[in-house]
């Protein structure tokens, strides 16, 4: 338990400080376009710390920086997939499956994919990247993201907010929990839109039998 609330406090008592703003924006910037970089988990985490729970994180800035960080993230791969080729990017089978299948989704479902993919850490990456490569208006590219950030930030901060209020007695278990829970959605969130394209695709092949 000494260990455990070592950690806790350590946590608790940097949190809130101006470099762990800075940290947080950057995290969502990368994570734009370098998928290992785990964003919405440190959103998360300093939502569950925020000072709606008596933590030491300002809520309305995290929510300012995730937003700001994660819109430059995704425009920057934008202007990745618009100016070098993918396929050096994506490589191997598992990548060529995720570029095959956001080249589907941006072909087939238009630039509002960009607002799904954006809770779907693989995925994003992939879509606005092909947004860029098939030369989707950046303009109209940096209207819809705008919008898929702001959603995806208040999201994840939700998240952690509904973790720090559960387990506001113990904020490291909060923190656990929400980012639990985040990584959660962001997988039936996934599985969802699998099942809704299998779907899709039977449909067609069933209409394609009966002409």
């Amino acid at each position: 338990m000494r260990f455990y609330d070592a950690i806790q406090d350590a946590i608790v008592g940097h949190a809130g400080e101006w470099w762990t703003y800075l940290v947080t924006g950057m995290l969502c910037w990368i994570d734009g376009f370098f998928p290992p970089v785990p964003s919405e988990s440190i959103v998360i985490a300093m939502a569950a710390l925020s000072e709606t729970h008596g933590g030491p994180v300002k809520l309305w800035l995290l929510i300012l920086i995730a937003c700001v960080g994660a819109w430059l993230g995704d425009n920057t791969a934008y202007l990745i997939g618009r100016h070098i080729p993918l396929e050096k990017i994506f490589r191997g089978e598992r990548g060529g499956k995720v570029l095959a299948r956001a080249h589907h989704l941006i072909h087939h479902k238009g630039p509002e994919v960009l607002l799904s993919a954006r809770f779907i850490p693989g995925y994003r990456i992939a879509i606005n990247m092909v947004a860029g490569y098939v030369r989707l208006p950046h303009r109209r590219f940096m209207v819809i993201d705008l919008a898929a950030t702001i959603l995806w930030a208040a999201f994840s901060v939700g998240i952690g907010l509904v973790a720090g209020s559960i387990f506001h007695d113990h904020p490291l278990l909060g923190i656990i929990t929400g980012v639990a829970l985040g990584l959660l959605v962001g997988w039936i969130i996934e599985r969802i839109g699998k099942w809704r394209e299998w779907r899709q695709l039977a449909k067609a092949m069933a209409e394609a039998d009966g002409k």
